[in-house]
């Protein structure tokens, strides 16, 4: 197979539950104010990888503002790894990156990785700081345990776009992955995000749940349902079995990330992607280097090797989920058959979110090939 012939594709891990008006409803709130930006950058983010054209800045930097995380779910990669990093993410650094960011009309600017975001002491400072610059869209990703009515206020006023929050199942589902969260306390969270956001008559931050299919599976209508009535947006992940990494991997595989997006952890060390979850392969740190050159010159390196069909050289991609082989399943939620996929493993996997439930039947297909 040729380069020019290689197709460059997105392995969908997450799944939306809305359908119809809701769906593009929250499309429509993502860019309002912006329209045209962000029609632009959905078309480079789901096209150019397609194209191999390569964005002279990356659409998405993961900000990773605090490497600590203070639940521990037994799903969660931390639990079987070696972090390296347990610290939060200095502001004169911070500053440097999203100067940098906003001078190269970033959109998205996403606050994720291996901690929990919302640790960080200043985090409500930091998302003001990247809107006043000019990032288009500020994200965050928390288990939203940490949330409180004043940080609420401040992400609202600071002008934050997005609060992705992962929620796993219902009752005590949920408490048996999210631990040692509250179920009924966290549901009230989302009650008070939704209330202030109505003091301040504000349409933003879209807020959006998801959850491990393993948590919902037995009855996903009734996760809809609930999460419907309180939030913006509701989807769901394919579980990962971090524990064992027996993913299937596919050797035609070119990951469509290392034309999107670059990451940068606490200590401002640039990764290839948010999975490189023991920093294994560090391009270089941000003290050093510009995100643009660390864009142009190191990440492109990363990008020959996929269309030369070396991604396996890599233990990080080797043992990745995004890479990992799949199969097609087709799920009823609501009223509509959704036609997915899912990951292929070289034995059983019950799930993350279900082998805790006696309830509830571990019937996840052997997949191997």
């Amino acid at each position: 197979m040729t380069t020019e012939n290689l197709q460059i594709q997105e392995n969908k891990h997450q799944f939306d539950m809305n359908t119809g008006w809701s769906y593009w409803h929250n499309h429509y709130l993502r860019g309002q104010g912006k329209i045209f930006a962000y029609l632009w950058n959905r078309f480079q983010w789901n096209y150019f990888h397609q194209l191999k054209l390569v964005p002279s800045f990356p659409l998405n930097v993961h900000i990773e503002s605090s490497s600590q995380c203070n639940i521990k779910c037994d799903h969660c990669f931390r639990q079987y790894m070696d972090m390296k990093e347990d610290e939060h993410m200095p502001m004169d650094m911070y500053r440097k990156i999203v100067d940098e960011c906003a001078a190269n009309g970033l959109y998205t600017l996403k606050f994720s990785m291996r901690g929990e975001p919302t640790l960080h002491p200043e985090i409500v400072e930091m998302v003001a700081y990247a809107k006043e610059k000019g990032v288009k869209e500020v994200w965050i990703n928390t288990h939203g345990g940490n949330l409180t009515d004043e940080m609420m206020e401040g992400f609202v006023k600071g002008g934050l776009d997005i609060l992705n929050i992962s929620f796993d199942g219902l009752g005590e589902i949920y408490e048996s992955v999210r631990k040692p969260l509250k179920y009924d306390k966290s549901l009230e969270k989302l009650k008070i995000i939704m209330d202030v956001r109505k003091k301040y008559q504000a349409k933003k931050p879209l807020v959006k749940v998801q959850s491990l299919w393993s948590s919902i599976k037995h009855d996903p209508d009734e996760y809809l349902n609930v999460m419907s009535n309180i939030v913006d947006k509701v989807a769901y992940n394919i579980d990962y079995d971090f524990k064992e990494h027996h993913f299937v991997p596919d050797p035609e595989f070119v990951c469509y990330r290392l034309w999107q997006q670059i990451s940068i952890t606490s200590k401002g060390d640039y990764l290839k992607c948010p999975s490189d979850f023991e920093k294994e392969e560090v391009l270089g740190n941000v003290m050093d280097i510009s995100i643009k050159k660390a864009w142009g010159t190191m990440q492109r390196i990363e990008r020959e090797k996929h269309l030369a069909r070396r991604r396996l050289e890599s233990d990080v991609c080797a043992k990745c989920h995004h890479g990992a082989k799949t199969f097609e399943v087709d799920r009823n939620i609501g009223e509509k058959k959704r036609h997915v996929n899912d990951i292929k493993y070289d034995g059983e996997f019950a799930g993350a979110g279900v082998y805790r439930d006696p309830e509830v039947p571990a019937t996840w297909p052997n997949a191997k090939d």
